[in-house]
């Protein structure tokens, strides 16, 4: 399988250093827990883009925490 996107900032090739990298499944588990957040906070189409923005910093810290 191969690695769709990476965790950190920037373009995949400079993160994929870092050893933090995602699979598909990844993804598909991160798109749902973020309609979930989306839904539970009200989160209007026009704020998305900044939620999306903080809703990954949290997931990135828990993941540091988590190592």
């Amino acid at each position: 399988m191969h690695t769709v996107a990476s965790m950190g900032t920037g373009d995949a090739k400079s993160n994929s250093t870092e050893g933090q990298q995602l699979w598909a499944f990844d993804l598909d588990a991160l798109r749902k827990a973020f309609r979930t957040s989306v839904q539970e906070h009200k989160v209007t189409a026009a704020d998305w883009a900044e939620h999306a923005k903080q809703f990954l910093e949290k997931q990135r810290d828990r993941q540091r925490e988590s190592t």
